[in-house]
């Protein structure tokens, strides 16, 4: 039975055993964001229940950690709007900002338009800062930082929006004395203009040298090193044996993670169901959980089912694994690519 036209390889052994391997770290890697995304939805409920107790200094962490471990949308949305009403308007505008932009991408026009209503009614409350540098102030190696955060050449001379309270900005440069200047927040719809000075040299400033090294004296010539000591090849016995323990290792945790993400699905699609017969504002974000765990699921699912495939043909063979040619022939090859990976299967049985 061919999988796939391609070169048959020899030592399937080799090649399968590679797969189980890469399998059970998949599995591992697949089983782990379980728990992020659990702690995330506790984490986001702590955040809308500290929300609705006006606690929003307490809240607003929470959904940034939140959103930290799975960045879905309505999270960032209940950010942004913990961030309004803890009297961050800059922080609330960029991060409304941003939700505007990623629902258009993604077509919720829903949560596209409300997003929009907040940033253009947090426009005229946000306070600016424009950082300058002095003629002749632009030497090699400044850097210059706003609230620890450094920033690019690009945005300096630029009216960057703030939120209320005490700022600082700081200037350093190789030989130089560091320049720092804390001030207030500028009252809203108004504009605070700091110029970084030419800083002044450093005490005893100079650059140091490297110290010389003086060469060690001659010795004695090390003896030779012992030869590398060649470790003898794994009998194919020992691969067999080390393949059926990694596939039953793969397919034992791709079922475990199968298990907890489908009951929790199955808890979230209830959940959904509820508050949209409901028409209950927090359907949005429960649709979103479902979605993620349902995407979960799948992969964790498909998982288990390539592996046990695995670990079935690793005890089917086991005992004929010096056969000769006419044995079966597989080549698993992985397939690694910049938004997820699989694997290939090649050859025939």
């Amino acid at each position: 039975m061919a999988f796939l036209i391609g070169k048959q390889a020899h030592g399937s052994t080799s090649c399968a055993l590679i797969a189980a391997v890469i399998a059970s770290a998949w599995a591992a890697s697949a089983v782990a964001q379980v728990p992020d995304a659990a702690l995330a939805e506790s984490l986001f409920r702590e955040g809308k229940r500290l929300s609705g107790e006006h606690k929003f200094a307490e809240a607003c962490p929470k959904f940034a950690e939140s959103y930290k471990l799975d960045p879905g949308l309505g999270t960032l949305l209940n950010l942004a709007a913990c961030h309004e009403s803890e009297g961050k308007p800059a922080s609330a505008w960029a991060e409304f900002s941003d939700a505007s932009a990623r629902a258009k991408r993604e077509g919720d026009n829903d949560r596209a338009q409300l997003a929009d209503e907040h940033v253009r009614a947090l426009e005229p409350k946000l306070s600016h800062i424009t950082i300058a540098v002095a003629p002749g102030a632009a030497i090699p190696g400044l850097v210059v930082k706003f609230d620890s955060r450094e920033l690019s050449s690009a945005a300096l001379g630029m009216s960057i929006p703030i939120d209320p309270g005490k700022h600082q900005i700081e200037a350093s440069a190789p030989g130089k004395q560091s320049y720092s200047q804390t001030l207030d927040a500028p009252a809203a719809g108004a504009t605070a203009t700091v110029t970084v000075p030419l800083l002044q040299d450093a005490p005893n400033g100079a650059p140091a040298v490297a110290p010389v090294v003086a060469p060690a004296a001659a010795g004695p010539t090390p003896p030779a090193a012992a030869p590398a000591v060649t470790e003898a090849p794994t009998s194919d016995g020992a691969k067999s044996h080390v393949a059926v323990i990694a596939s039953g290792v793969a397919t034992g945790a791709f079922v475990v993670g199968a298990t907890i993400t489908g009951i929790l699905y199955s808890s979230k699609r209830s959940d959904f169901n509820s508050a949209n017969s409901e028409q209950d504002p927090s359907r949005f974000d429960k649709r979103d959980s479902a979605k993620t765990l349902g995407t979960v699921n799948l992969v964790l699912t498909g998982g288990a089912l390539i592996s046990a495939g695995f670990l079935v043909y690793f005890l089917a063979t086991g005992s004929h694994e010096s056969a000769p040619a006419q044995a079966a022939k597989l080549q698993v090859i992985p397939d690694i690519g910049p938004t997820g990976g699989g694997l290939t299967l090649r050859g025939t049985l």
